[in-house]
């Protein structure tokens, strides 16, 4: 029996971003078995890129060499700027696949970065199993639609999974949660008091900390209010903030927060030496600090092209003695378990993946005092009940430096139960295993699907023609895919030929005037039959042109063979 060809399509492995990460660790796994052929499709890397050099399975890079040699022609270059979605892939895909000849395509990411892969002239010959970021509800009719289509959907927690299968109605065919593990580096250390002495911290002090990047759904006003609250309530004042973030950044204007709430000398941040390269523990000193290690200005919150080792990152929040996550909502929300996994309790905002990672870490919620439907998006997001936390904080830090480490402990011991990469990547080879690959002759070896676009109607002289009897023409007699009938795509197309209007964007499907789809590059577009036929038709012929390079690549294959 051979092996099963596998690609994951993600971001390149040697990043360290968390798709990156989550991608390397399970392919890692996968590879060990030793069981399949796997290939990475890397996003952010270069076709040549010397950091691929190591990697044991089949690399492809997204991006044309334009640092590497040979360099990018002017035509590559060309294909990967034409559309936003080139950066993840969709220009050189096909290419790929026609190289790799996958028995399953994996795509670990967001909707926008793999529905191209739905659209594929090749999506009959792989199966395609998904793992979506879910972070809020309800989920765009669209992607949800995209997600069912799919072989397999993995997530990564319980709560994006009861929210696929509500809204699909069970369609989606759900495996269960993977979830991401933390890094060895991040561990418990033998003394807290000890720690905290090391770091320049005074060893008496208690720290609610929290690690997360300075965005808008990141809720640092809220998280300063909370803890402002919870100052004014604790006899205690040996208190402190810990805020492992970024300034300036996408989000909040962190000098103007400090100084509303009159919390300055109690928040911390981690600043960063630009020449030692050391990080160091500081009140806000604004966005450029001096550093303690050379006498000179110009060292900055650690941010994304700035940041911190996982040892280093280790140390900041073995610092902590409860950690908080406080967002509107998380995909996951890794530093959660990233804290668990030093031995740190954890609390956060009773939303989203955040209430998954919670109770299994048998952490604190947070309940939100209210839900919000974000325009862009449509979903709910939540705002957390700053008094309840300030509260919780209060009730935490009443309790005996005893149970404190006790909890800790617990929280340690969950991790260890639900967070560990071997288990997610069990779940992904439970799927893998649990069919047979099917003959090439059956899949990339199979006679090739030529059919030629019907003509256009003229509709002056066809009668009454209905919207809904237009699409389904469109859809079975042009672009020849009669399976997308009484689907998502219909009924958008449906709507758009009512309309006479759409949308390129993954926004068109809130088509209502409140919405956030009609700014900027989402605006509304002519459409009518004529588009529709000319869209319809192009994508039969680019199907038709692909169909034909296999049928050549195959005819190569096989006489190379003989």
């Amino acid at each position: 029996m051979r092996k099963k060809r596998i690609l994951f399509c993600s971001e390149a492995t040697f990043l360290n971003t968390g798709y990156a990460t989550y991608t390397r660790e399970i392919l890692n796994y996968l590879h060990s078995t030793g069981k399949y052929e796997l290939a990475e499709m890397a996003a952010y890397g270069e076709r040549d890129d010397p950091r691929a050099a190591n990697i044991p399975w089949k690399y492809y890079g997204v991006v044309p060499n334009q640092q590497n040699e040979p360099k990018a022609s002017q035509q590559e270059l060309d294909a990967y700027n034409a559309t936003a979605s080139a950066q993840f892939g969709e220009w050189i895909f096909e290419h790929i696949c026609l190289d790799f000849m996958p028995d399953i395509v994996c795509d670990i990411r967001d909707f926008w970065m793999l529905d191209f892969a739905e659209r594929s002239p090749f999506r009959p010959y792989f199966k395609w199993a998904i793992m979506p970021t879910v972070d809020a509800r309800p989920q765009a009719r669209q992607w949800v639609a995209t997600y069912a289509s799919a072989d397999a959907c993995l997530t990564y927690s319980d709560w994006a999974g009861g929210i696929l299968q509500d809204q699909s109605g069970g369609k989606i065919k759900y495996l269960g949660s993977a979830p991401p593990s933390a890094h060895p580096a991040y561990k418990p250390v033998e003394d807290k008091r000890k720690h905290k002495q090391l770091m320049g911290l005074d060893p008496d002090c208690k720290i609610i900390g929290t690690v997360m990047r300075n965005q808008r759904r990141k809720l640092y006003p809220d998280l300063f209010e909370a803890f402002k609250k919870f100052l004014d309530k604790s006899e205690d004042k040996n208190c402190y903030l810990y805020c492992h973030t970024s300034y300036p950044d996408l989000g909040w204007d962190m000098p103007e927060l400090l100084n509303e709430h009159g919390i300055g000398s109690k928040v911390l941040f981690t600043y960063v030496c630009p020449e030692t390269r050391k990080p160091f523990t500081s009140v806000f000193k604004g966005a450029m600090a001096q550093s303690p290690y050379t006498g000179r200005f110009g060292a900055t919150l650690s941010n994304v092209k700035n940041g911190l080792s996982y040892e280093e990152l280790s140390n900041v929040v073995n610092c902590f003695d409860l950690f908080t996550q406080y967002a509107n909502s998380e995909g996951f929300g890794l530093p959660q378990v990233e804290a668990a996994a030093c031995g740190v309790p954890v609390c956060g905002t009773d939303y989203s993946a955040m209430e998954s990672v919670l109770r299994k870490l048998e952490g604190y919620p947070i309940k939100p005092k209210a839900l919000y439907k974000e325009l862009e998006t449509g979903c709910l997001r939540a705002v957390p009940d700053n008094d309840a936390a300030a509260s919780l904080f209060l009730e935490f830090f009443s309790k005996s430096e005893e149970e404190r480490i006790s909890i800790g402990k617990n929280t340690r011991e969950m991790f260890e139960k639900y967070y560990q990469w071997h288990l997610s990547g069990s779940q992904w080879e439970k799927y893998f295993d649990s069919f047979e690959a099917l003959p090439f002759e059956q899949t990339w070896g199979s006679q090739p699907r030529i059919q030629e676009p019907a003509p256009k109607i003229d509709l002056s002289q066809a009668g009454a023609v209905s919207n809904t009897q237009l699409a389904k023409h469109l859809i079975s007699d042009v672009l020849r895919e009669p399976e997308k009938l009484n689907t998502f795509f219909e009924a958008r197309l449906t709507r758009d030929l009512m309309y006479k209007q759409a949308t390129s964007s993954t926004g068109g499907m809130y088509y209502n005037e409140s919405s956030a789809a009609f700014d900027g590059i989402n605006r509304r577009q002519p459409f009518d039959y004529n588009i529709a036929y000319d869209q319809m038709a192009g994508l039969c012929n680019k199907r038709n042109q692909w169909e034909q390079k296999r049928a050549e690549v195959m005819k190569q294959r096989q006489e190379a063979s003989v």
